[in-house]
């Protein structure tokens, strides 16, 4: 694996992606050295994105999962007034913006240390966009972000929480088209880097497997009611979105396992009907926590011991070479 091409790729799932954090604080401990040095190319959506931005400016994963423990509940602390989130979202965004800038500071895209996507969706424009770092000659204007503007735009996911402005456009959580973004990785691989597909190694780090499902019962008739499960009209939209991450991350990563065979290696830890009732995308309490935690250990743990990881932890891989972005301003 030590001449080949290795992808990181991060999925979303909300205060889930603790779970990956987790784990990659795990593997950094292991390893007593920053875990982006062992990868080409980061990949992450949503709180994945956050994360994979993390890995690829170099921060100690175990600041990132302080963060998750220390800070989660107030990140998703119901704001007054929502009215079943009908006026406005569930959350707002300061609270979370405040912790991504502890992290990364007015740091820019241009400052990471390795190479990294990650996408959104311009809902101004009403197209889907991938924020990269300049690793191509045609990427040089994403390296002007502030890395806090691009997890930002990454991460809002609607309901939940406001659309992100910057750059004079409304931006919303990437997990809509890619939530699992492994094939966004492999594309990039290929067709941006050179890289034969025979090359390409990948590890994916799910969320804890979530499988939204509907049991029958007397509502039937997909209305609001039928899509809440009941009278709380305000989890329909949610559970949709829940199903629809949900879905894609799933075939995204039955297609990527088809594509690469055994050069891909999936850690997302199948969870029992119980702790289900513990974990979501919004559920930052201690519970929650203790399951996320307690399931990321033991899959590091497997992980580690298997001949994938091993080797794959044997070699860092060397320092990106990247497009001027001074030179390119001023052609």
């Amino acid at each position: 694996m030590n001449n080949n091409f290795r992808i990181l790729a991060l999925s979303g799932g909300g205060y889930r992606g603790l779970y990956a954090a987790k784990v990659l604080a795990d593997l950094e401990e292991q390893t007593k050295q920053p875990i982006g040095r062992y990868f080409d190319l980061i990949a992450g959506t949503s709180i994945g994105g956050i994360v994979a931005l993390a890995v690829a400016h170099e921060i100690p994963m175990k600041d990132v999962v302080d963060m998750f423990v220390e800070h989660g509940q107030n990140i998703f602390k119901k704001q007054r007034f929502s009215f079943f989130s009908i006026l406005k979202s569930t959350y707002g965004s300061e609270q979370l913006k405040t912790e991504i800038s502890r992290l990364f500071l007015d740091d820019k895209i241009g400052d990471l240390k390795h190479n990294v996507i990650v996408p959104a969706i311009n809902f101004s424009a009403g197209r889907p966009v991938v924020f990269k770092t300049p690793h191509h000659q045609s990427f040089f204007r994403d390296a002007k972000h502030d890395i806090v503007d691009v997890a930002m735009a990454t991460s809002a996911a609607p309901i939940y929480f406001p659309k992100y402005h910057f750059k004079d456009a409304n931006y919303v959580d990437g997990g809509l088209f890619a939530n699992n973004p492994s094939l966004l990785a492999i594309h990039e691989a290929q067709h941006f880097f050179g890289i034969p597909k025979k090359n390409i190694y990948l590890l994916h780090i799910g969320t804890l497997s979530s499988h939204n499902s509907d049991v029958y019962k007397k509502n039937q008739q997909g209305g609001m009611t039928d899509w809440a499960n009941g009278v709380f009209l305000n989890k329909a939209p949610k559970n949709i979105i829940e199903l629809t991450l949900a879905s894609q991350q799933q075939m995204m990563t039955h297609m990527t396992r088809h594509t690469l065979g055994d050069r891909y290696f999936d850690i997302d830890s199948d969870v029992s009907k119980n702790a289900t009732n513990y974990i979501g995308l919004d559920r930052a309490d201690e519970y929650a926590t203790k399951v996320l935690l307690s399931h990321a250990r033991e899959a590091s743990k497997d992980a580690l011991g298997t001949p994938f990881i091993s080797a794959l932890l044997e070699k860092q891989t060397t320092t990106p070479t990247w497009v001027n972005t001074e030179e390119q301003d001023n052609e």
